[in-house]
C-alpha cells in the first residue's frame, strides 16, 4: 500500500457520497505499522429518503473523518484496534473544523490529499494553521501531513507540490497521482452546491410550523425524543432567545447526572420547547461532548421521522431546522481546547448554510468558559477558515 493506493481508495468512497447526493469525501483509517485498511467510509450529512428519493439532512456532523473516529472509539475494544497515534486517517479533503478538532482530540495522524479554500483548516495551504489557536498550531503540525502529489516532468504544476507535515503520516514517503489529486478536488467542487441547495430545503420556516408541545404524549415525535431526552417538549421557554434561570437550573442538573461531564447544551425550538438537554458524555469517548450528542440526535430522530411515510407529514410540520432554533451552553467553550474547535466547527456545519442574523443570537451561553476567556472564544471564532465566519457567521452571547 502507498499514497496513491489509498487516494484511490478514498476517492472511490467519494465518489459513493456524490451518487447520495451528499458532499463527495471519503476517508479510510490506515494501521501505519502494516499499511492495512481498518475501515473506510464517506460524508453522510444527507441521505436520500425512501418516499421521494430526496437528499435530506441525516446528520450535519457525518463527514467522513468524523464518522471514523466515532467508529474507531465505538469498536477499538471489540477488535483490538491499536492507539491513534500508531494509526492514520486519509481523508480526499483537508478537513473542516470540526474533523479536525475531531482528529487532534482523539490524537490520530492525518493524510491530506486535495485542499479546501473556503472551509478546510490549512485553507490558506501555507502549512501555518492560522486558522487554529496559537496553541493548537504545532499539534496540528505534527499531526497532518499533505501528500506529494503529482510528476513535476509531465503534470502542470497546479497539480505537483511536495510532502508537508508530521513524521508519523502513513505513506509521506509516497506520492499520489496528479489524476487522483484532480479527481479529489473535482468531485467535491461539482458536488458543493447541489448539497447546499438541498440543506436549504430542509424544513419550514418558524411562522409556517406547528407547535410540537401540543401533540399528544403518544405522538412519534414525542415518543422518539423523550427515548433520547425523557423531558422533551415538557419544559417551554416563554421567550426562546431570552432564557432564564429555569433553564440554568437544567443545564447545571443535567451535566451533574453525568459523570466526568463538563459541559451541557439545551437545544430550544422557536417555540421555547425544550428539544434536548444533554450532557458531555465522556465515558464513550473525548469526543462525544454535549453539543455533539445534541446535534447529532436532533437530526438523526428528525431524518427518521420524515423517512417514514406514517411521520413524514407530521414531522415536516413540526420540527424546525436546527438553525432557526437556540443552542444555550452551560459554559462557553474552552478557547485552547481542541473539542472546542469541534463544537464550533461542528456548529456551523448544523447550520448548513446562511443562519438568520437575529438578537439575541442563536448560540449563547450561561457561563464563561472553564479555563480561557470569552474574548480569547471571540478570537478563535474569527481566525477559523471562511464558511464560518462568511457563511455560518458564528457568533457567541452571554444570555441576556
Amino acid at each position: 500500500m502507498n499514497a496513491d493506493e489509498a487516494a484511490s481508495i478514498v476517492l472511490n468512497q467519494a465518489m459513493q457520497a456524490a451518487a447520495q447526493g451528499t458532499f463527495a469525501v471519503g476517508g479510510v483509517i490506515i494501521d501505519n505499522a502494516t499499511g492495512k485498511v481498518i475501515h473506510k467510509m464517506h460524508n453522510n450529512v444527507l441521505k436520500k429518503l425512501d418516499a421521494t428519493g430526496k437528499a435530506f439532512t441525516y446528520d450535519p456532523t457525518a463527514h467522513g473523518e468524523r464518522q471514523l473516529v466515532y467508529w474507531y472509539y465505538e469498536h477499538k475494544a471489540k477488535l483490538n484496534l491499536p492507539e491513534p497515534e500508531q494509526l492514520t486517517i486519509v481523508t480526499t479533503l483537508d478537513p473542516c473544523a470540526m474533523c479536525t478538532g475531531t482528529l487532534l482530540t482523539a490524537g490520530f495522524n492525518v493524510g491530506v490529499i486535495a485542499m479546501d479554500d473556503f472551509a478546510g483548516i490549512n485553507c490558506d495551504d501555507d502549512f501555518a494553521f492560522n486558522t487554529l489557536p496559537p496553541s493548537l498550531r504545532d499539534l496540528a503540525k505534527s499531526k497532518f501531513g499533505y501528500y506529494a502529489c503529482g510528476d513535476k516532468n509531465l503534470d502542470p504544476s497546479i497539480y505537483v507540490r511536495d510532502y508537508v507535515g508530521g513524521s508519523k503520516v502513513a505513506f509521506r514517503d509516497t506520492t499520489v497521482s496528479g489524476e487522483r489529486l484532480m479527481g479529489c478536488g473535482t468531485i467535491f467542487d461539482a458536488s458543493v452546491n447541489q448539497v447546499r441547495e438541498a440543506s436549504s430545503e430542509a424544513g419550514l420556516a418558524p411562522d409556517k410550523l406547528s407547535d410540537p408541545a401540543n401533540l399528544p404524549d403518544n405522538s412519534p415525535i414525542k415518543v422518539k425524543y423523550r427515548a433520547i431526552y425523557p423531558d422533551a417538549f415538557k419544559i417551554k421557554i416563554s421567550q426562546p432567545r431570552l432564557p432564564g434561570t429555569e433553564l440554568f437550573d437544567l443545564l447545571i442538573k443535567v451535566k451533574d447526572s453525568e459523570s466526568n461531564a463538563k459541559n451541557s447544551v439545551a437545544f430550544l425550538d422557536p417555540f421555547g420547547n425544550v428539544v434536548l438537554c444533554l450532557p458531555d458524555t465522556f465515558n464513550l469517548s473525548p469526543v462525544h461532548t454535549a453539543f455533539m450528542n445534541v446535534t447529532r440526535h436532533y437530526a438523526n430522530i428528525r431524518f427518521n421521522l420524515m423517512n417514514d411515510p406514517e411521520t413524514q407529514a407530521a414531522a415536516k410540520q413540526y420540527l424546525t431546522h436546527p438553525k432557526y432554533g437556540t443552542f444555550v451552553f452551560l459554559h462557553a467553550p474552552n478557547p485552547n481546547d481542541t473539542t472546542t474547535i469541534m463544537t464550533l466547527g461542528a456548529y456551523g456545519s448544523t447550520l448548513e448554510g446562511p443562519v438568520p442574523q437575529m438578537f439575541p443570537a442563536h448560540f449563547q451561553y450561561y457561563l464563561p468558559p472553564l479555563e480561557g476567556t470569552i474574548k480569547e472564544l471571540r478570537s478563535v471564532i474569527m481566525n477559523l477558515p471562511k464558511f464560518y465566519t462568511k457563511i455560518a457567521q458564528i457568533s457567541i452571547m452571554h444570555v441576556a
